[in-house]
């Protein structure tokens, strides 16, 4: 079965690729993301399914997502890595060597024939930051970088605008290090034999909006297979999480609004999304697509 620790990655979690600085030149998708507008108590702010690598070409973004970000007081994140001792997180989580399984060591022996200085590298760390290191490859393979990956744009152009959390960059670490090590060398086998075909359905599914497909990616099989541990630790448990804070956000009289928010869009697909938790919570949701959001 291929699960699906490389989408998880890919839409999920702010990942590595948030390290590095973002810069673009001037484009005109039409891409439609994941992209709605809530309500709470009077206070607006602006959610967006982000993806973490892309193209010069996915930006600048339509106008209706290029306004609401410029109208908007403060950005919300994930996680915001410049704060983060990232060294020692990584010493901390990313560094403990874990017994690998045969089926792995027979995957990585045929992958590593011509690539013996990068394995070399990366024996050095845990299976789950292997697997993220490998993904990034596999879309740099693919023209993609993580220097267009959408949080990190986002976070540059934010100038002098508060940047809040909603979780953190340990609590991802700490998150990703904490699956067994069966299910950490899972990730690094389909990080190696996930088919280019599916990488890139992701990334048409979410530019062109399509909510439906990018929800069966994100997490039809595994459901359908019944193998849920994942898809709720990586996003069910966390969309909770953050629907709480982005209340807490909302509520308080310390914070700038209106917020524009950004997390994964594996976040804001599917019947247990950012929004279904947000709900009970008193707080309505509008797509910016179905009926445009002011």
């Amino acid at each position: 079965m291929l699960a699906t620790s490389i989408k998880k990655t890919l839409l999920s979690l702010v990942s590595l690729s948030s390290l590095l600085l973002a810069t673009f030149v001037s484009a005109a998708p039409s891409d439609k993301p994941p992209f709605y507008q809530i309500h709470y108590q009077g206070q607006t702010a602006y959610l967006l399914g982000s993806i973490h690598i892309g193209k010069a070409d996915f930006y600048p973004f339509s106008d209706q997502i290029e306004h609401a970000f410029l109208q908007s007081k403060a950005l919300v994140v994930e996680a915001d890595v410049r704060g983060a001792n990232v060294p020692a997180l990584l010493q901390k989580y990313g560094a403990e060597v874990l017994p690998m399984d045969d089926d792995t060591k027979q995957v990585l022996a045929t992958y590593c024939q011509d690539k013996a200085a990068l394995c070399t590298a990366l024996s050095s760390y845990a299976p789950w930051l292997q697997s993220m290191q490998l993904s990034i490859g596999r879309y740099i393979a693919l023209g993609y970088s993580a220097v267009y990956g959408v949080d990190s744009v986002l976070v540059e152009q934010a100038g002098n605008r508060p940047v809040y959390e909603l979780e953190s960059t340990e609590f991802q670490f700490g998150l990703l290090s904490s699956f067994s090590p069966e299910t950490q060398w899972e990730m690094v086998r389909e990080a190696i034999e996930a088919p280019d075909s599916d990488m890139l359905a992701l990334i048409s599914a979410w530019r062109s909006g399509d909510e439906t497909e990018l929800a069966d990616l994100m997490e039809g099989e595994m459901i359908r297979d019944g193998n849920t541990e994942m898809v709720e630790r990586m996003l069910w448990d966390r969309n909770k999480g953050m629907a709480k804070k982005l209340v807490e956000l909302m509520a308080s009289p310390t914070t700038k609004q209106p917020l524009f928010v950004v997390v994964g869009a594996g976040h804001l697909v599917g019947e247990k999304s950012v929004q279904a938790y947000l709900a009970p919570l008193g707080v309505t949701s509008q797509n910016c697509w179905q009926k445009r959001c002011k």
